[in-house]
């Protein structure tokens, strides 16, 4: 099976979100015997919708995220000690 990136948002058997919603699934109905299928199933509906939902923004590392990527030490050390003699000659990553 090709791997793509539209499949890395589904759930599958394998994804530990899955075990995690059905057990807390369970454990809100006060842990019925036999509904295990079914809370499974639910599982896999709810966080397969959030994937859909989530997969139209920007990917966690990418660039259009917003979050800052962790720059190398060499470049934070002359960042700080640029800030520190208030020297602002050194480009900065934000």
């Amino acid at each position: 099976m090709e791997h793509t990136p539209a499949m890395e948002s589904t759930a599958d058997a394998d994804d530990p979100r899955v075990r995690e919603r059905a057990y807390r699934l369970w454990e809100q109905e006060g842990r019925p015997d036999h509904r295990h299928l079914d809370h499974w199933a639910q599982a896999v509906g709810e966080i397969e919708d959030e994937d859909r939902r989530n997969s139209g923004g920007p990917r966690v590392n990418s660039p259009d995220a917003g979050l800052a990527v962790p720059d190398d030490a060499a470049a934070r050390n002359q960042r700080e000690a640029a800030e520190h003699l208030g020297q602002s000659s050194v480009p900065s990553d934000g």
